[in-house]
């Protein structure tokens, strides 16, 4: 008996050996299992949030695409109106300073180049910073197909001249903004836009731009404006789209400038002509040719940008050399234009 005894003891005693080296064995798997779910869900947690940085990523680099995307300037506010119009609701995009002004300010209409859109057009001329800088309200309207009805001969039934002063009414009606103060400035397709409007509608603007714009024969022959309007021409004189020395049913550069000399009642002898430093080394040298001996009191001045393309001097581009030509660096096309409508005032 004390043999059977001594084995059902020992046999006892492992037994419990056996269950305490379970259960450690058990905590353990459960420790470990319980750190790599810790492990796991970190992980999920980290690749949830890369991929919704690159879904934000994707979003932007696709808005900025198709020109939805608004580079974001501290200081200002944005938003969207819509306007209807010959029964189309067309929207304009607003861009202005943060503080409420203290009194009426002055509103610069920027119109974007062909195919282009007003986020595109603000992200290139650097919009926000007029706003936020200069106390002006910026309104980017937005074209019917993306194209601006600027020849007075086309017949496709949209009427740009009507809704672009049907925008100003509204703006004025709605916002803190001086009627006496509105300028309109366009590049390309934008800028010949500017022109037809200066010519049919002059008294609802203080000065107006062109940028790699000239004016259409077309308008040429038809422009009578009832009212004097300061005008800034930019030009590039490698520009294989608008043509410096004129093409294709346009006046050249040097004629757009006379016309406009003409129309505002200036002296032809009055052109001065001043080169702008060179600070940039980008292939380009600009001169600006001005005459303030005008009647009107209606300046005119042209900058030529030697060896420069279809581009915005200053502009925001990353492959201007490939698409449009050179890209002026040696002044800024937004603060030229504002340093030249800041003078003037609709009486």
């Amino acid at each position: 008996m004390s043999r059977l005894s001594s084995r059902l003891a020992l046999g006892l005693v492992l037994l419990c050996l056996s269950t305490t080296s379970h259960a450690g064995l058990f905590d353990g798997l459960q420790q470990t299992l319980s750190a790599l779910s810790a492990s796991l869900a970190q992980t999920r947690a980290a690749f949830q949030a890369t991929m919704a940085r690159f879904e934000a990523a994707m979003a932007e680099t696709a808005d900025r695409l198709a020109g939805r995307y608004l580079e974001p300037t501290t200081g200002t506010v944005s938003f969207e109106e819509t306007l209807v119009h010959q029964g189309i609701g067309r929207n304009a995009l607003y861009i202005r300073p943060q503080a409420e002004p203290a009194a009426l300010a002055p509103a610069v209409i920027f119109l974007h180049f062909g195919r282009g859109t007003p986020k595109a057009m603000a992200n290139l001329i650097h919009a926000g910073d007029l706003a936020a800088y200069d106390g002006a309200w910026v309104i980017l309207p937005a074209a019917e197909n993306r194209r601006w009805n600027e020849d007075p001969e086309s017949d496709n039934g949209i009427d740009d001249v009507g809704y672009l002063a049907a925008l100003i009414a509204d703006a004025v009606a709605r916002h803190p903004i001086d009627p006496k103060r509105i300028y309109l400035a366009g590049m390309s397709n934008g800028g010949f836009m500017t022109a037809r409007f200066a010519c049919e509608r002059p008294q609802l603007i203080a000065a107006a731009a062109q940028v790699v714009a000239t004016m259409r024969k077309s308008q040429d022959a038809v422009c009578a404006p009832a009212a004097a309007v300061p005008m800034t021409l930019i030009l590039g004189t490698n520009d294989v789209l608008v043509n410096y020395n004129a093409r294709y049913g346009l006046l050249s550069a040097a004629q757009t400038f006379a016309r406009w000399q003409k129309t505002n009642d200036c002296d032809p002898s009055g052109v001065l002509d001043d080169a702008i430093p060179d600070i940039a080394r980008d292939g380009t040298t600009t001169v600006l040719s001005h005459n303030e001996v005008c009647n009107s009191g209606a300046a005119v001045q042209l900058y030529t940008v030697d060896n420069g393309g279809h581009t915005w001097p200053e502009g925001a581009y990353q492959d201007s050399k490939l698409r449009l030509g050179r890209t002026s660096h040696d002044f800024s096309a937004t603060a030229a234009i504002w340093d030249f409508f800041k003078d003037y005032s609709r009486p």
